[in-house]
């Protein structure tokens, strides 16, 4: 053997000690996965039944959730939610109709002439609140066209107002097919000052008292309870138009009353003068009138005086007539004779 041939058998000897080191760790390594296999496939019998009771539940294990009862959950969640469309864009304002850009999802599935509820998806410090009942006018693609069902409260109309001198950002709503039913969980995460901030100081002492002290709030069906301050608030404004009609009625009789009184003031001014007038002729007359009296009491006097002298000539003028008589008769008697 020469010595190119020792060579390459030391050679051959010096690489075969990195394969056999290899060869014994590939058959560790083997023996370790067919070991941990071989607990696997133990598992499996185990694991398929653990699978079957996560998917269906176990009989005997009703207070374990499965992934069916999850899903059943999850169903009923989302059929007592109703549609629900996020992060749609207000656009503009036209009058009484407002439009809605709804991108996601696409397509959105709102139809014509259905019932939405909006609602205002920045914080409550930002202005966000419920906005209203609108229905939809009209579908363009992903525009959506509102009108409001219902009177527009104050806040939501300022809100309405306010995203329309918006520019620098989107203003996003929130569409939703049915009001979110009142829940405990969301105000219960809430301190004192978060929840005077976002509650009217009424019913703030009702929300923190839930729960406590064996105490617990009666649940509201804010459906009900907007449609019921509409029709109140739609009453009051019809007694607010009814009052401003009688207000503007009695104004009118009032002024009337006013011409009425400066009417009758001439008019008292004018029979004062009358009354001063007749009362001067009054006295006047009064004073003719004893003159008169006085003037008949004298011109009395005077005829009784002559009707006195009257009878006086009368009986002077009888006697001489009787002595005329008497002196025609002796004359007679004596021419006879």
């Amino acid at each position: 053997m020469n010595i190119w041939n020792k060579v390459l058998l030391g050679l051959i000897a010096v690489m075969l000690l990195p394969l056999f080191y290899f060869s014994l760790v590939a058959l560790r390594a083997h023996e370790h996965w067919r070991s941990a296999a071989k607990k696997i496939e133990a598992q499996l019998p185990g694991l398929e039944k653990e699978i079957h009771t996560l998917k269906y539940g176990d009989p005997l294990r009703p207070d374990l959730e499965s992934l069916q009862s999850c899903r059943i959950e999850m169903y009923k969640y989302l059929i007592n939610r109703g549609g629900l469309w996020r992060n749609c864009i207000f656009q503009r304002r036209e009058g009484n109709e407002i439009s809605v850009g709804v991108e996601k999802p696409d397509p959105h599935g709102i139809a014509p002439d259905s019932i939405l509820l909006v609602f205002d998806e920045a914080s409550i410090p930002e202005g966000g609140c419920f906005l209203g009942e609108f229905k939809v006018k009209g579908v363009d693609k992903n525009q959506v066209t509102l009108e409001p069902t219902m009177r527009l409260s104050p806040k939501a109309l300022e809100r309405i107002l306010a995203s329309e001198q918006i520019k620098d950002k989107p203003v996003l709503w929130t569409l939703r097919e049915i009001m979110p039913n009142d829940m405990r969980e969301p105000f219960s995460k809430m301190d004192e000052e978060q929840l005077r901030a976002v509650l009217p100081a009424a019913v703030v002492d009702e929300y923190l008292g839930d729960g406590k002290n064996g105490k617990e709030r009666q649940f509201r069906d804010y459906q009900v309870l907007i449609k019921g301050l509409d029709r109140q608030w739609t009453v009051l404004l019809e007694e607010l138009e009814e009052a401003k009609k009688h207000e503007q009625y009695m104004k009118s009789a009032l002024a009337d009353a006013k011409k009425q009184e400066l009417f009758r003031q001439d008019e008292i001014a004018s029979l004062t003068v009358k009354k001063k007038r007749m009362e001067t002729e009054a006295k006047s007359a009064l004073g003719y009138q004893e003159s008169l009296a006085a003037e008949l009491k004298s011109l009395e006097a005077k005829i009784a005086q002559l009707a006195k002298d009257n009878q006086a000539v009368a009986a002077e003028l009888a006697k001489m007539q009787a002595k005329v008589l008497r002196q025609v008769d002796r004359r007679a008697t004596a021419a006879r004779q």
